[in-house]
């Protein structure tokens, strides 16, 4: 059994989500609730304040402080960066991305009242989503004592598997301009009602792919149960979880012979011109972007 827990624990031991992904993934992804927050807000100028304006405000608020949490325990020297953290750490960033998709597709049900659905189909999803991640979980053990993820590892190393992988790599940066095109096909020959049956369909897509992150919390257990505590060459620490450090360059001994010019400072005066000048700037793209968002909301809903 143990060899077989193995095969499992040790399928890509070395791919796992660093500290500063999870950091960028947040950043990256700050579209989503700054949409969320202009709905609230559209929301509470239209129907006035009540739970469901105040739903996505609130929802946005807690996700984000419990991700920041989640963050800041990882990058906390306390935190002993084992090497079952790598999994505990993948099976966590998949569920945030599970909430932050549920919550948003609630908020558009709860906000407009054009959706054929309404928030009791929310807990409908969290229902089926339990139900279908402990049917994940039970096929995953039973591979493990059925041994298929031998055949698994074996097979991922070929030449074959490696480039459908490379394949599907270089697919995935298309993947957001075959959307635009596709949502302008929508609208142009599609009915409103058949709109929002494709915009739930790929909602509930991208609320239900997370499942596949559960394997880690399997692995985790494994990890704990059979004391393994160390990756397929002998790692014992996941390093990738590690805060960088901000300064990491080692100078060669030819560079330090060169003499590098000194750099020219720049002046007190337009330093402080340069913060007046920049400030509004932020301040207007910031607008611009918050008002583009809820054109877009409005032009939608």
């Amino acid at each position: 059994m143990d060899k077989k827990v193995k095969n499992l624990i040790y399928l890509d031991t070395n791919r796992y989500i660093s500290l500063s992904s999870l950091k960028t993934f947040y950043w990256a992804s700050i579209i989503l609730p700054i949409m969320m927050i202009v709905m609230g807000a559209v929301s509470i100028k239209l129907n006035g304040v009540n739970w469901k304006s105040i739903f996505p405000l609130a929802s946005v608020f807690i996700w984000s402080l419990l991700y920041w949490i989640f963050i800041f325990t990882i990058q906390s020297k306390k935190t002993k960066k084992t090497f079952e953290l790598r999994f505990l750490v993948n099976g966590i960033s998949g569920l945030f991305l599970f909430s932050l998709f549920l919550l948003l597709y609630t908020s558009i049900n709860l906000v407009t009242d054009k959706t054929i659905v309404g928030f009791d189909f929310s807990l409908w999803i969290l229902l089926f989503y339990v139900i279908f991640s402990a049917i994940y979980i039970a096929l995953v053990i039973y591979g493990v004592h059925k041994d298929i993820y031998k055949n698994i590892r074996e097979k991922s190393k070929t030449p074959k598997a490696v480039a459908i992988a490379t394949l599907f790599s270089m697919l995935i940066p298309y993947m957001s301009a075959l959307g635009v095109y596709a949502s302008k096909i929508l609208r142009a020959n599609a009915s409103i009602e058949a709109q929002y049956i494709v915009i739930a369909v790929c909602f509930l897509f991208l609320i239900f792919i997370p499942i596949l992150a559960h394997i880690n919390f399997v692995q985790y257990y494994y990890c704990k149960k059979y004391k393994i505590f160390c990756d397929e060459n002998g790692d014992t620490t996941s390093p990738y979880l590690e805060p960088q450090p901000r300064k990491n360059k080692k100078l060669d001994k030819k560079a330090d012979k060169k003499q590098t010019k000194p750099k020219k400072k720049i002046p007190l005066v337009a330093k402080i011109l340069i913060g007046i000048i920049s400030l509004p700037a932020i301040v207007f793209v910031v607008i611009f972007l918050v008002l583009f968002v809820k054109e877009i909301i409005l032009a939608i809903f």
